[in-house]
């Protein structure tokens, strides 16, 4: 049996482990003798095995970056309207807002092209990447400094924006693609960037691994072999990163993701590193490296009480005590003062604060409190003849709270930092006043005005928004 029919059985393999037998297949063609070869295969299975696909098109991409895009996107127009095949040409605009790279925005708009026509047939994906291509990403991976989830390069199945992404020929040498290119006349273009060594990509494919093989002759197949082993520890540790996210308890806070610094530190140094990867991939897809996450897990378990680090694509971490924060820095413009005016006698619930940052207080009557003690801070007890309270969100942390059961005052900005409140959380902290004057922070102070006496009282709860109750326990 020759080599063609030997890769013609590898792909129907490919197909049937897949199972792909209904599936509508985009096969994102560039007109290079890779995708082409791909897409000759994908004819010859719909020819000799019919049941093999449920059917497949074509899109190529034009990102507009060569002089020779033209040529490229009317040659792969030409060969599938002579061979009855679908084609899209799809029009890219390539902007790099992520300091990624040119090459990395490109290959993004690349996929999120093919992943909207494939979502659209509730199809699958096919790219024409193979064995030296996978060899290369890893290379490329490891100088970049990528983790072990990054060193996994690329897989026989990924997923984009919801849509599987198939490589049949990811175990396929690049010199049997030639070989079958040649012996079927399958035509294709040349790229002519692919000599450009001032693209990354180019100087490790020819500069780079000649010097490997140069080492070792079976530097590739080791590469390939100690890919496989990455793929299944990883396939493990992400399961185990998934457990672990879930008990971190992260929780949406003003354009990011806030987390407790101390629950990440009761977590394996693995796992650390996993679960922050997870939290800045909410943010940009980028290739984050083993220096962003490392920058993250220090400021997080070694680093002071407050500081801040900027990564990239805008995104920062924040600490202020316990609580980190993940995510694109929120405005500096201070939220301005609101108030509730609250009528105790006539309401019984009341809310202060908007959307997920809202907090809910409840009041209850009781004509003979046995004790003027409450079971904790998140607790008031006021006089029932304070018949009207204000909520403040947004107070001046120049204001100040008469000392309970002593003389003075103190600022609530002092009364924040004592209780190791994050700075992201102080704008949006109700304050409790009573004819102007601050009788109670909830969940922070008891101040000394308007005390119980004895007699009939009001006894106020407050409930907190999630962001809080993750920081704060005992509500």
């Amino acid at each position: 049996m020759g080599p063609s029919r030997n890769l013609l059985t590898h792909v129907l393999a490919f197909f049937q482990q897949h199972r792909l037998e209904t599936a509508h297949v985009v096969i994102g063609v560039s007109g290079g003798v890779d995708s082409m070869v791909l897409l000759h295969l994908c004819r010859r299975a719909a020819e000799e095995a019919p049941r093999a696909l449920g059917g497949f098109s074509v899109v190529h991409v034009h990102h507009h970056l060569r002089e020779a895009a033209d040529r490229d996107a009317a040659f792969v127009e030409r060969y599938c309207r002579d061979h009855g095949i679908p084609c899209e040409l799809v029009h890219v605009r390539v902007v790099d807002t992520c300091g990624e790279g040119l090459e990395a925005a490109a290959r993004r708009a690349r996929y999120e092209a093919l992943a909207e026509r494939a979502k659209a047939k509730g199809g699958v994906i096919f790219v024409a990447h193979h064995a030296q291509d996978e060899v290369e990403t890893f290379v490329m991976r490891l100088l970049r400094g990528a983790g072990p989830g990054g060193l996994g390069a690329m897989r026989p199945e990924a997923e984009w924006n919801g849509v599987r992404v198939l490589r049949p020929l990811l175990r396929v040498e690049k010199g049997e693609i030639v070989r079958y290119a040649e012996m079927h006349g399958v035509p294709h273009v040349e790229d002519e960037t692919n000599e450009d060594e001032r693209f990354f990509r180019n100087r490790i494919r020819k500069v780079v691994i000649p010097a490997l093989r140069a080492a070792d002759p079976h530097v590739d197949q080791k590469v390939l072999a100690a890919l496989e082993m990455l793929w299944a520890e990883d396939e493990y540790m992400r399961e185990a990163s998934r457990e672990a996210l879930a008990r971190l308890a992260p929780q949406r806070e003003q354009g990011g993701i806030a987390f407790s610094a101390s629950r990440l530190g009761e977590l394996h140094v693995s796992l650390q590193r996993r679960v922050i990867h997870i939290l800045l991939n909410c943010f940009s897809a980028r290739e984050w490296t083993f220096a962003h996450v490392e920058a993250v897990r220090r400021l997080a378990l070694c680093g002071p009480a407050s500081g801040e680090i900027h990564l990239a694509a805008d995104v920062r971490c924040v600490r202020s005590y316990d609580h980190l924060y993940i995510g694109h820095p929120p405005s500096a413009m201070p939220a301005p003062t609101t108030r509730v005016a609250w009528e105790l006698d006539r309401t019984a619930e009341v809310c202060a604060g908007e959307g997920d940052e809202r907090w809910r207080f409840r009041r209850l009557r009781v004509n003979r409190p046995a004790s003027a003690r409450m079971p904790s801070l998140w607790w008031l007890m006021l006089p029932a003849d304070v018949s009207n309270v204000g909520i403040a969100v947004g107070m001046p942390t120049s204001a100040r709270v008469r000392l309970f059961g002593g003389h003075g005052t103190k600022k609530l900005q002092d009364v924040f930092t004592d209780a190791k409140v994050p700075r992201a959380l102080r704008a949006r902290w109700p304050v409790f006043l009573v004819n102007g004057e601050i009788a109670w922070i909830p969940g922070l102070v008891r101040s000394g005005a308007h005390l119980w006496r004895g007699g009939p009282a009001h006894v106020i709860r407050a409930r907190p928004p999630e962001a809080v109750r993750g920081a704060f326990g005992g509500w």
